[in-house]
């Protein structure tokens, strides 16, 4: 086999290979965005309907208990639930965003098994090289 025909056949593989990943980055970018879509639909449902159940549940507190002198009280411990309850949340949601899964690790794995083959044929090349240059030493070249 020529240089010629090696580096074109080289040339060929490198490039099916990049091919193979853009495709594997496209898939996992879709993937990606529809997951994140549907949750961020979602978000939005349950944020309106939990505002709205809240909303008429303040009301129905606040009117049950407004002709008693523990109106302002009734108030006071719906306003300290709201709040705890938004803390509690808001707790979840930073674990959740910290801990959160890497997107695209498909591709990162297989860049990261790319990368590592390319080491190796390096070191394979430079272990050839010094072969050969320690085989010319002994010959005398």
């Amino acid at each position: 086999m020529t240089i010629k025909q090696t580096l074109a056949s080289a040339a060929s593989d490198l490039t099916a290979m990049i091919r193979t990943r853009v495709a594997l980055f496209g898939l996992e970018l879709s993937i990606e965005t529809s997951r994140l879509l549907g949750l961020l639909a979602l978000a939005c449902a349950t944020l309106m309907f939990g505002l709205l159940a809240v909303l008429i549940f303040s009301l129905f507190v606040v009117t049950f208990f407004w002709d008693t002198p523990h109106r302002m009280l009734a108030i006071g411990l719906l306003g300290s639930a709201y709040a705890i309850a938004a803390l509690l949340f808001m707790t979840v949601l930073c674990r959740r965003v910290k801990n959160r899964e890497m997107p695209f690790q498909a591709t990162l794995q297989e860049l990261e098994r790319d990368a590592h083959m390319f080491s190796r044929f390096k070191q394979r090349a430079l272990n050839g090289q010094e072969e050969d240059r320690d085989a010319n030493q002994k010959d005398g070249w």
